[in-house]
Parts: structure tokens; C-alpha cells; sequence
């Protein structure tokens, strides 16, 4: 089950945002993927144990993926999909 922290740090499914705010995080994450994101990255080193530490800008497409942009889309699209929203398709 993917998971969404809201601002305020609670975590839910994203099955269970609202229509509205899984838009606005798609739309957000589209701004954000434009602009750039800094990220930050470290770990240890080789074999002797000592610590590093890089930051990196990322943008596009490599952005859309660290922000997990298609876990979003993905639930949108799945709604749109749902008989309950297929009424008009009917007409």
C-alpha cells in the first residue's frame, strides 16, 4: 500500500486522499519537478567505515520519479476508471 505524508507529518494510504488533494499533490509535485528539488544523500564508505555525505539537484523526469508522481497518477487514473464514474460514458 503506498503511503502520503500530509504537511502536518500524518501518513495515509493515497487510496484514501480525496479527489482534491491527490490533484493538488499531482500538481504540486508537477511544479516542483519544473523547478527542481535538492536532495541529499549519504552513507558509508567502501570498507573503512567512514561517513559521506552530496547533495544533488534533480529536475524532470528523475524529479517526477523521487517524488513518486506515478504512485499519484496512477490512483487517479484508477478512479477514473471505477464504474462509479462511468455514468458519463453511459450517456
Amino acid at each position: 500500500m503506498k503511503k502520503h505524508k500530509t504537511k502536518d507529518g500524518t501518513v495515509i494510504p493515497i487510496s484514501e486522499m480525496t479527489d482534491s488533494h491527490l490533484e493538488n499533490t499531482i500538481r504540486f509535485i508537477e511544479r516542483r519537478a519544473r523547478e527542481g528539488i535538492l536532495v541529499e544523500y549519504g552513507g558509508l564508505d567502501g570498507g573503512d567505515g567512514q561517513p559521506w555525505y552530496d547533495t544533488g539537484f534533480l529536475q524532470g523526469e528523475v524529479a517526477l520519479r523521487v517524488l513518486g508522481y506515478y504512485d499519484y497518477v496512477e490512483e487517479r487514473d484508477r478512479r477514473s476508471r471505477h464504474p462509479d464514474n462511468m455514468d458519463d460514458m453511459i450517456r
